[in-house]
């Protein structure tokens, strides 16, 4: 809890009239004072508990250097607050001992010049103590109050960030654990101007998880935003001074608690349509005799599936650091399906959208009215691809099944999707990604696992592999690439920046090893199957 400094304890009035001069420390008047106590004892430090500011005329302390410096550091030690000497009673001016090592010490000093009440002092400094705690007391519970009722009442992420920066009286901004601006209240400041500040500061930032100040001019006060143990972004607020460093990082971590709320709370609303989408799409997966009752039950969701071109898809986050299962790709599967359904909605496409246990979100569109099937696809690929990039969440892959207009046939669509997204090794340019796309390679891909595919590619190209091991031959390579440019051979020594002469050796030796024709287009095929397979089990490149 916030309590007054050193300073503010002597702007009191009875300590005005003492005509308080600072000796020593002066850069430690922000210490804390938690109670002010009167003693003239020169073994006082071991009766004190720290946060003291501590009274004295000095009469009954050794005024000798070596008693003066174990005096003040024995005040030190305990985290006193500060020293008040009076003058004038055995003490004329704070001895140099004693100013020394208050100095040293980093302990406050001040000196009296006048005749000091310290009963007066006592009492206004601890009316003042118990007044801030009160006030402080206050501020904290209407804090906590707004900020609950906002997160209860369903306030979306910008009225809480606005509503912080209103009671902080300071710019505040949201953003994505990776510095991506969510949201922005500036207040009385330029929005570019704050935001030209907070990137030139983030880039020296590393999230930690935890509250931090950060320095600088200006400085930032950072702030987590958790929900169920993980970090979805951060609350910056710039220069917490201005309200206080404590009240400051009361309202930060108090928005910051009713952002999360809200989160979980706008989860748990949607998680029994989810359950019932999910539901939906399991039993369409499960084929026709489990679809009884099916069209019904979309029907209830707003789904139409009867009179309708279906065609089922899937999506799911780029990159090899997506979370493939777990609590956090569960996680990470609800934040994408949320902006799948933001994206239909926007491309007005009724879209039957669920996320699943392994990350992934499984959807099925139910096209009605003009417009092709490819031209609604990719207005829906593309709402979901701008979409994430606006809130910088990463990279996502789409890929879509062919269509049908029988609901018994929705399972093969839904299928076929998650197949085509099997078969990607990872973002190849294209918004969306269906069957014709993924071709031989993605056939091999789906298996990629299955031994007799890699028993098939290691049985081929045998020869060529020990060959290249015992000699440090690039034969792979040189037949690779002349299988990539249809066997062109002016174009594959090219590519191999060879001359021809060279190229046409290495072939001669390539088909002497392997025993076939490179003119003859089934063992050309059959070398090709291997090249890819071996490609895509053992990831060895082509050249």
């Amino acid at each position: 809890m916030s309590l007054p400094s050193v300073s503010a304890i002597l702007r009191l009035p009875a300590l005005v009239r003492a005509a308080p001069e600072v000796a020593a420390g002066a850069d430690h008047l922000s210490n804390e004072v938690r109670w002010v106590h009167v003693s003239e004892l020169g073994d006082i430090s071991r009766l004190l508990r720290g946060g003291e500011l501590l009274l004295t005329t000095g009469i009954a302390l050794d005024l000798s250097p070596q008693g003066l410096q174990r005096y003040v550091e024995s005040l030190a030690a305990r985290r006193v607050s500060g020293l008040v000497v009076e003058s004038g009673r055995r003490l004329e001016e704070a001895p140099p001992a004693m100013v020394g090592a208050a100095e040293r010490q980093g302990l406050p000093l001040v000196v009296l010049r006048r005749e000091a009440r310290f009963v007066e002092i006592t009492e206004q400094a601890h009316a003042f103590i118990i007044d801030s705690q009160v006030t402080e007391l206050r501020f904290r519970q209407e804090i906590h109050e707004a900020f609950t009722e906002m997160a209860v009442e369903g306030a979306d992420a910008q009225a809480i960030v606005g509503y912080a920066a209103r009671a902080a009286r300071r710019p505040i901004l949201l953003s994505t654990v990776g510095g991506a601006v969510v949201h922005l209240e500036a207040g009385a400041w330029d929005p570019r101007q704050v935001l030209d500040e907070w990137h030139s500061a983030a880039h020296l930032h590393r999230f930690t998880g935890q509250t931090e100040l950060l320095d600088g001019r200006p400085s930032w006060l950072v702030c987590p935003v958790r929900a169920r143990g993980e970090v979805w972004g951060e609350l910056v607020l710039r220069e917490p001074g201005g309200l206080g460093a404590g009240r400051s990082r009361i309202v930060l971590e108090r928005a910051a608690g009713a952002l999360a709320l809200n989160r979980l709370v706008e989860r748990e609303r949607l998680s029994l349509e989810l359950q019932a989408r999910r539901s939906l799409l399991d039993d369409l997966l499960k084929g026709a005799s489990a679809a009884a009752g099916v069209a019904e039950r979309a029907a209830a969701l707003g789904f139409p599936l009867t009179g309708t071109v279906l065609v089922g898809g899937e999506v799911r986050w780029g990159g090899p650091e997506a979370p493939r299962n777990g609590p956090r790709a569960e996680v990470r599967a609800g934040d994408l399906g949320r902006q799948v359904a933001a994206a239909a909605g926007e491309t007005r496409d009724h879209v039957l959208a669920a996320p699943r246990p392994d990350g992934r979100v499984q959807l099925l569109l139910s096209l009605l009215g003009p417009g092709s099937v490819e031209q609604r696809l990719g207005h829906l690929a593309s709402a979901i691809h701008a979409r994430v990039a606006a809130r910088a969440l990463g990279e996502v892959l789409v890929a879509f099944g062919g269509e049908v207009r029988d609901l018994h046939y929705a399972r093969w669509s839904l299928e076929e999707a998650g197949q085509v997204l099997d078969a990607l090794p990872g973002p190849e340019g294209k918004i969306y990604y269906r069957a014709p796309d993924i071709r031989l390679r993605g056939l091999l891909r789906l298996l990629r696992q299955d031994e007799r595919l890699i028993s098939f590619a290691e049985r081929e190209l045998r020869p060529l592999l020990e060959a290249d091991r015992r000699q440090r031959s690039d034969l792979l390579k040189v037949l690779g690439t002349y299988i990539s440019h249809l066997g062109n051979k002016a174009e594959t020594a090219a590519a191999l920046g060879m001359s021809r002469p060279t190229l046409y050796a290495r072939l001669r030796q390539i088909e002497a090893l392997l025993a076939v024709d490179l003119t003859d287009g089934e063992a050309l095929a059959s070398l090709q199957v291997a090249l890819l397979a071996r490609q895509t089990a053992r990831a060895v490149p082509l050249g």
